[in-house]
């Protein structure tokens, strides 16, 4: 679709008090653009646009808090809900012609502020662009990015069929633009890589379908950068075909928490390579209220058994308080695993990425049981520190697939990814936490520096808005992608007016 011209003679004949912005919080730079946009918007989608309306039964309300983190509560001018990539296409031409800031929101699953919500811009909410279509042959499904994964596995499971997505049901589709550890990720790699195609709607307005053969580069590059390109409004996945699976989450007393740490050590480097078909999630969670921490890790095996295989063993072996291992289904074990970790709360969170090193990952664990009980005093507070290996069959394929820089890794050697995260109550006790918070995560980088183990990959879905994630993939890619950005934004559009989230470096790389 063709952008769209002639807007500003357009909405000068629209009603535009009913979308003033607030004079108080809006730059008189923005406030104008800004304005003319929701009144276009409100024209052309009276159904779908929602002018600023802080009761908290509105739309609008809903929409802006709508969020995992309270860090992403801020106040959008309006908030847009389109059903069709046509009528993304028409948002995007509308806010190109006119410069109005806008956000994107998928899963609303980051704790970043800004990264899918919007002060004094255009909300878009992607919430109402849900359908899944199966291929003629079940080899690749397509899906709306308004879709969580817990919508996305009822519909193609029960046909015998998953797709290499998300662990936790109220993650958005948005985690295979940036990323993506799945139960499959052993044996299939990163959701990234397993993207067959996506429709996205360019800072012009036209709608482009990506895949190996067309765009190719684009395909490229959007696996991994999130918001840089384009609105993606659908995703093709590869289907994996299903038979059953067996597996479920394993909670441990704190006393156990040494045998865990030698098994979390094994997976990374042995039955992940090993046992492909295994997926265990090793977590650790630090419990403010009692200033304890315990374990609980998903452990999975993707095949239908009736007992673990002898690989994963050793995880029901150690002392634990409770199991749910069974013959299960993942849209079950993806919902069983969100429980107690509601929405609404603050979060934060960041990530890094070393070789696995067995006294390292026990260094790690000690000194962040030793900083999270430092803060036990903040109101509800939950620590959790997950690790994460990426296989080398995995760093094989995203060599070949995506922008990610993961072929850096010195051959025959996996990757771990650490994930490290704090949830409590009152954003009054951010200024406490997070200064506090950033010193410890430099430092176990800074030790991991020290000890040769550090590698130059930060996993945007778990990054935190203080990191380079686009930047640490390297300079021959970074290059390739400002390549890429010059053909598919000229005019910067996702620079400019998408500034919230993880973006490519503008300068040329150093």
């Amino acid at each position: 679709m063709a952008p769209l011209r002639g807007l500003s003679v357009l909405v000068a004949t629209l009603p535009s008090l009913a979308w003033a912005v607030c004079p108080e919080t809006s730059p008189p730079y923005l406030g104008v653009a800004v304005s003319t946009c929701c009144a276009a918007l409100a024209s052309y989608f009276p159904d779908s646009t929602f002018a600023r309306d802080n009761s908290q039964s509105s739309t609008y309300y809903r929409e802006k808090t709508a969020f995992w983190s309270a860090t992403e509560w801020l106040d959008p001018t309006c908030v847009f809900l389109p059903s069709s990539t046509d009528e993304v296409s028409i948002a995007v031409s509308i806010f190109s012609e006119e410069g109005c800031p806008f956000a994107i929101r998928g899963g609303g699953h980051s704790a970043i502020r800004g990264a899918a919500n919007i002060d004094n811009g255009i909300l878009v909410s992607m919430k109402r662009i849900r359908d899944i279509t199966m291929s003629p042959d079940n080899s690749t499904v397509t899906i709306g990015m308004g879709l969580t994964w817990s919508e996305v596995y009822p519909a193609i499971e029960p046909l015998g069929y998953m797709v290499v997505g998300g662990r936790f049901a109220t993650v958005g589709t948005g985690l295979a633009l940036g990323a993506g550890f799945s139960f499959f990720a052993n044996s299939h790699g990163l959701a990234i890589d397993n993207v067959a195609g996506h429709r996205v709607v360019l800072g012009n307005g036209t709608v482009v379908d990506t895949d190996a053969e067309h765009h190719p580069e684009l395909y490229w590059a959007l696996k991994g950068t999130s918001n840089n390109f384009g609105v993606v409004t659908h995703l093709t996945l590869q289907t994996v075909p299903h038979r059953g699976m067996y597996g479920g989450r394993v909670t441990y007393p704190p006393s156990v928490l040494p045998q865990l740490k030698r098994l979390t050590y094994q997976y990374q480097v042995e039955t992940a390579e090993r046992d492909i078909d295994t997926h265990v999630l090793p977590s650790y969670v630090y419990d403010g209220a009692t200033n304890t921490t315990y374990g609980f890790s998903p452990i999975v095996y993707n095949q239908a058994v009736d007992a673990l295989p002898e690989s994963l063993q050793p995880w029901l072996d150690v002392e634990h308080d409770n199991s749910t291992i069974k013959s299960n289904s993942y849209v079950d074990l993806a919902e069983e695993l969100v429980a107690g970790f509601p929405d609404g709360l603050v979060q934060t969170h960041f990530t890094f990425t070393v070789y696995p090193n067995e006294s390292y990952l026990s260094y790690i664990l000690d000194k962040w049981v030793e900083f999270c009980s430092s803060i036990s005093h903040i109101e509800g507070l939950t620590g959790l520190q997950t690790v994460m290996p990426i296989s080398t069959l995995a760093i094989e394929k995203s060599g070949i697939n995506n922008p990610l820089g993961l072929d850096r890794a010195e051959p025959g050697r996996p990757l771990t990814v650490f994930y490290l995260g704090l949830q409590f109550n009152n954003v009054e006790d951010i200024d406490e936490v997070f200064p506090a918070w950033g010193v410890f995560i430099r430092t176990m980088e800074a030790e991991a520096k020290l000890q040769d183990l550090l590698f130059p990959y930060i996993m945007l879905p778990y990054s935190d808005g203080t990191q380079q994630a686009i930047a640490s993939y390297g300079e021959r890619n970074v290059k390739r992608l400002q390549e890429v950005q010059e053909r598919y934004d000229p005019d910067l559009v996702f620079q400019r007016l998408v500034t919230g989230g993880q973006k490519i470096p503008l300068n040329p790389p150093s």
